[in-house]
């Protein structure tokens, strides 16, 4: 098989949209993210090559830490699939990881995706732990909540802006909590998925985005009309309201969309699903290095 694995340069853009235009229902992202992930810090992006220099395949790296690589983007042109490129532009990855100090790297599948899973199991990752990424519309006309004939409820308890004093409570409340189990310690970062630290917390309480209530606490961002849930600190008997609060403060901030994205746990999910809304299931693989 003559292949070549290089650095994708600039050239490759033309090839790589041609064969990642249908790789989901709804498209790609890989296309439009390309000249940022060539030009971005600490990451590399890689493509196999065929005898004339044309990318038929890529994927992605980068250290989120000093420790961590988190790997995506893999992609492989239908018409040179089922040849193991996928597993060695992983492995080129992986090798470029450790290059850079890594300890572990991590990457996300879908649940549904079963033919990327089978690919990251044949490269030696593991599958550590499940999430679930939840959204939701906001409308001025709320839908009735399940097993209530009224209007939305209000949370009894509004979250607040932390300051970053509270960021060693929630980082305590967190590590003796429910949660950081199933989590595995990890913590969403858009798409990416990290070790939660109490640095991060702290840097959240300084950057306006670490909140809190008597019921826990919440690590936000916005983009776009987008209110995004990355962290949240909460037990079983506050969830519920928990999830009213976020929902008011989206709806405070005129979001026009919610996503939250937590570890797959009954009674989170099962919360989410009273408030309205709609959850697909992530699966985080690990690979220490």
């Amino acid at each position: 098989m003559d292949v070549n694995i290089r650095r994708a340069h600039t050239g490759d853009a033309d090839a790589i949209a041609a064969f990642t235009v249908d790789t989901f229902e709804w498209g790609d992202y890989v296309a439009d993210m390309l000249p940022a992930w060539l030009t971005a810090e600490n990451g590399i992006v890689l493509v196999a090559a065929d005898a004339d220099d044309r990318a038929i395949a890529l994927g992605r790296a980068q250290m989120l830490s000093s420790t961590e690589a988190w790997l995506q983007g893999t992609r492989v042109n239908p018409q040179w699939r089922r040849r193991g490129i996928a597993s060695s532009v992983t492995g080129a990855l992986i090798d470029w990881a450790k290059e850079q100090g890594g300890r572990v790297a991590r990457l996300l599948t879908e649940g549904w995706n079963e033919p990327a899973q089978r690919q990251v199991e044949k490269s030696g990752f593991v599958h550590t732990s499940t999430w679930v990424v939840a959204g939701r519309a906001l409308t001025k006309t709320e839908p009735t909540t399940s097993g209530n004939g009224g209007k939305r409820a209000r949370a009894r308890r509004k979250l607040e802006l932390a300051h970053s004093s509270e960021a060693i409570p929630a980082w305590v409340s967190w590590t003796s909590g429910p949660l950081i189990r199933p989590a595995r310690g990890l913590h969403a970062d858009g798409w990416r998925w990290a070790e939660l630290t109490a640095d991060h917390l702290t840097r959240a309480g300084k950057h306006a985005s670490l909140w809190s209530s008597q019921a826990g606490w919440v690590v936000t961002r916005v983009d776009g009309d987008v209110l995004y849930v990355d962290w949240l600190e909460c037990g079983p008997d506050d969830i519920d309201d928990m999830v009213r609060s976020i929902v008011d403060m989206a709806f405070a901030a005129h979001a026009g969309r919610l996503r939250i994205t937590v570890p797959e746990v009954d009674w989170l999910v099962t919360a989410l699903e009273r408030a309205g809304f709609e959850s697909n299931s992530m699966l985080i693989y690990e690979m220490p290095l």
